[in-house]
């Protein structure tokens, strides 16, 4: 019986790093996707102002390319922490493992199962109908027959 409380606890232990596995890859996932919503209002706000770099100061482009520059850098690192973000959300090698590590379990839970059922019905009075049965068989084919 305490096997099976083993192969429970096991089940449960690698059913716990699932969770924790996933829940790192989330909030890594969270936290890219929150830096790349903020470069992304850092590049609203900038268009912004190349926009009114634009009307004011059409004559004046270095203000303009000042801008457009600040833009465009916050462009490329929204997409890194867009695609940093995107990429965190596939699973990773421990979590594989984890999973591996508790289906294994989870059959040698079912194994022990389905032995623990045979067990009991061999044990039960099933069991000892058929055992006896079979004694007596096998006890009179080496026994002599009177004539």
């Amino acid at each position: 019986m305490s096997d099976l409380l083993e192969i429970g606890q096991a089940i449960f232990s690698a059913q716990s790093k699932i969770f924790q596995e996933c829940a790192k890859r989330h909030g890594l996932r969270v936290g890219f996707l929150i830096v790349a919503i903020v470069f992304l209002t850092f590049a609203a706000i900038t268009f912004h102002a190349v926009l009114w770099a634009l009307f004011s100061q059409l004559c004046h482009l270095s203000a303009l390319l000042s801008a457009v520059c600040v833009l465009g850098v916050d462009l490329v690192f929204f997409f890194i922490f867009l695609l940093l973000g995107l990429r965190a959300g596939r699973p990773g090698l421990a979590e594989a493992r984890a999973r591996k590590e508790r289906e294994e379990k989870w059959n040698e839970l079912k194994q022990t199962f389905a032995l623990t059922a045979l067990l009991g019905v061999a044990g039960g009075p099933v069991g000892r109908f058929v055992g006896g049965q079979a004694w007596r068989f096998a006890r009179s084919m080496f026994t002599r027959r009177k004539k």
